[in-house]
């Protein structure tokens, strides 16, 4: 073993050419390159030398002890089991045990680079931000990437980073024996390293401090059980630190360190716990992105100090050396890691991603049917739906057709899309574009599901009630529009004499509606981004809300009360608490789907949207006005195919994002499709149907259900309204 090596006679008169060298390794003369090339670097070795040129030299030392090949041995000193990377430092440790002067070369100019240098930087800032905040932080990196500051040959971060300019490093470090690491500190002494027990002394300080500033955030504080600030853990921790510092200093043994270590241990455990209760608040209330941030910061200030406090005073389970060059690969790959921008906000936006989908999947399951009355209100609340877009898509062609300025017929779609689907909400009906973005994220938790036979039954009738609801919510969306627009132009051509198209703009819609001579397939899939797209962004606004305590503020707000009472404000502030997902939804998929078409127009690109109802609707006029005997030509065919193929897509794309957004969020991994489709067939045509039409005998024992067969204990049964907390897609 390369740890039992004890030096030999000083043969260093001898060594003044390679030759001796390679008579160690007799049995390698094909390494003759390689040891020729140790000899070069080891005889060059001088403490004496500028700074600039001794870290030159232990750049090519380690570029050296990197480089690939097979490395010959001593006999006897080969290693059972050693991998690539630590080859080359048995080698050195070999050479290093035979020339002592060469030893204390390398020993001097590496204990001189670690004295002239500093190690502040490089065991404080990888992986830990500055602590400036998400959007601050994500600037620094930016500038970082755009103008590279300039290097610091007196920063040993700065040489570091140039050696290991990635994660291939912290690979390397990672391969190294721990014998011949532990062999290596042995040969060059405890005093070469010494100047770097002062700058983890240091580290130890700063971060202690940081942390405790962290932890004694007004929006930290805020969210944990009142106590005596004294008694905080965040104050605490610099004091504990600083007690086991004084203690290593003043030459302190292992075992007389072990009340510092046990305090240390616990103060730090007690700011772990107390960021754990800020978490779980987060969780239960409201989700902020930025203070979600500071505390993944907190907990890797923590993990980073706890490793140098163990480092600076061993326990005894592991070796410190070992224990260094661990530490030294951790820096080496949280820097690599650290200079990603997406990586920098995955933490935090998972977060509020989970946050936001969990109400999403709350809501979704109101769209939800399990028995025959919940399928037919189900169909009753997509009638009505059905029958306020009516208005929205005969608004909808007076608007298109006539020939407004690009920024206002933006506008003044938006507005009739906006107040149609606020309208829907209000009345407590629904739409199936509504559905799809909910259901999913409900559907996300049941994807978590054990092996098993049962377990996936369970996800198969889930599924099969989200299948089931959707269809309805079609089929009560397109009889009731179709419906509804042939009595509006029957009662037109009576009233009036006319439809409300002239025979050119329904040949327009009719060619439109073409599935493969329009761009509708790509309208319809750009219509399911923007339902999605609606609906993240109304549980965001819901989460923003209750984390700003807007219903609060409004309901003690003296304007809000002087203008409507006491009394009204407390409602205000309750419907704001109620209706936020729903009013920040339905307005943003208003403006999406209203300033889109303009947009692409201004900038030149052919972007329009196709919903299924509003399809529907429009297509309905365009065959009112076309008459009977034009409804059997191919075009209208035509465009009666496109129109299912539009609702294919909405369904599908808004459905598809919703659930693997969830999924991510949640930190799941989704159910094959083979395997779910097999425990699908296997269950027979019985198990099919239920993916149509809702089961006639349920069992009797049934927990409280919305009207849309969701279970619930938070409200009555006639609490419930279809529609009611979610967002309107149109």
């Amino acid at each position: 073993m390369a740890a039992s090596i004890t030096p030999e006679p000083d043969l260093t008169p001898i060594f003044a050419t390679p030759e001796p060298l390679l008579s160690l390794f007799p049995e390698a003369p094909e390494r003759k390159a390689l040891l020729s090339e140790l000899h070069a670097l080891l005889a060059s070795a001088s403490a004496l030398a500028p700074l600039p040129e001794r870290l030159a030299w232990l750049e090519r030392m380690v570029r050296w002890l990197r480089a690939g090949g097979a490395v010959p041995s001593r006999r006897g000193m080969l290693t059972p089991v050693e991998s690539p990377g630590s080859a080359r430092l048995r080698l050195l440790v070999e050479v290093l045990s035979q020339v002592p002067v060469w030893r204390e070369a390398v020993s001097d100019v590496l204990r001189t680079v670690l004295t002239e240098t500093s190690a502040l930087r490089l065991l404080s800032e990888p992986g830990l931000p500055t602590g400036r905040g998400l959007l601050g932080d994500f600037a620094a990196r930016l500038g970082q990437r755009l103008v590279p500051a300039v290097a610091d040959e007196r920063d040993l971060a700065s040489w570091l980073w140039r050696l290991f300019p990635d994660a291939a490093g912290a690979a390397w470090l990672e391969e190294l024996a721990d014998e011949h690491v532990s062999a290596l500190r042995e040969l060059l002494g405890p005093a070469c390293f010494a100047p770097l027990t002062a700058a983890v002394e240091d580290t130890v300080a700063v971060l202690a401090s940081r942390a405790s500033a962290l932890g004694l955030g007004g929006d930290v504080l805020a969210r944990l059980p009142p106590a005596p600030l004294t008694d905080s853990a965040f104050v605490q921790l610099p004091r504990a630190c600083e007690a086991l510092c004084a203690a290593v200093r003043a030459g302190a043994s292992e075992q007389d360190l072990g009340p510092e270590r046990a305090a240390c241990a616990e103060v730090i455990a007690g700011c772990r716990a107390a960021a754990r209760t800020v978490l779980h608040h987060l969780h239960a209330h409201a989700v902020d992105t930025d203070l979600v941030y500071r505390m993944e910061l907190l907990g890797h200030v923590l993990d980073r100090l706890e490793a140098l406090l163990w480092l600076l005073a061993p326990d005894g389970s592991h070796s410190p050396p070992c224990a260094a060059v661990r530490m030294l690969a951790s820096l080496v790959r949280a820097h690599a890691q650290g200079r990603s921008l997406a990586g920098l906000f995955r933490g935090s936006v998972r977060c509020i991603s989970r946050r936001i989908f969990e109400h999403t999947g709350e809501v979704g399951r109101h769209y939800i049917t399990q028995g025959p009355d919940d399928y037919h209100r189900m169909v009753s609340a997509a009638a009505g739906g059905g029958l306020i877009t009516t208005g929205t898509a005969a608004f909808k062609l007076l608007i298109g057709f006539a020939a407004l300025p690009l920024f206002f017929q933006g506008l003044a779609a938006s507005a009739n899309y906006a107040i149609s689907f606020l309208l829907i909400q209000l009345l407590g009906f629904t739409l199936s574009t509504k559905q799809p973005s909910m259901t999913a994220a409900a559907l996300a938790a049941s994807l978590d599901v054990e092996a098993g036979d049962k377990g996936m039954r369970s996800l198969v009738e889930h599924l099969a009630c989200i299948t089931r609801s959707q269809l309805a919510s079609v089929f009560g969306n397109l009889g009731a529009v179709v419906t509804a627009v042939t009595f509006v132009g029957i009662a037109l051509q009576a009233l009036w004499g006319q439809s409300l198209l002239e025979r050119h703009e329904a040949e327009y819609v009719v060619r439109s509606m073409h599935p493969f001579r329009s761009g509708t397939l790509p309208f319809a899939a750009l219509t399911g981004v923007l339902l999605w797209c609606s609906s993240v962004f109304g549980g965001w606004l819901e989460n923003w809300v209750h984390y700003r305590r807007i219903p609060e503020a409004l309901a003690r707000h003296p304007g809000v009360i002087h203008l409507l009472g006491e009394t009204r404000a407390r409602k205000l502030g309750s419907a704001l608490a109620r209706h936020a997902c729903g009013l920040g939804a339905n307005v943003s998929l208003g403006v999406l789907l209203g300033m889109t078409p303009a947009v692409g127009s201004f900038f030149g690109l052919p972007l329009d949207v196709r919903h299924v109802t509003l399809s529907a609707g429009t297509l309905t006029f365009a065959g009112a006005a076309l008459g009977p005997e034009r409804l059997l030509t191919p075009d209208f065919l035509w465009a009666v195919v496109g129109l299912f193929l539009v609702g294919v897509v909405n369904l599908g794309v808004s459905f598809s994002l919703g659930l693997s957004a969830a999924v991510r969020a949640r930190g799941l991994e989704p159910v094959g499709f083979l395997r779910l489709a097999r425990v699908v067939l296997a269950g027979g045509i019985r198990s099919l149907s239920d993916f149509v039409l809702p089961p006639q005998h349920l069992l009797p024992a049934r927990r409280p259900t919305s009207p849309y067969g969701v279970r619930s204990a938070a409200r009555p049964r006639a609490a419930h309204r279809p529609g009611q907390g979610g967002t309107v897609h149109h």
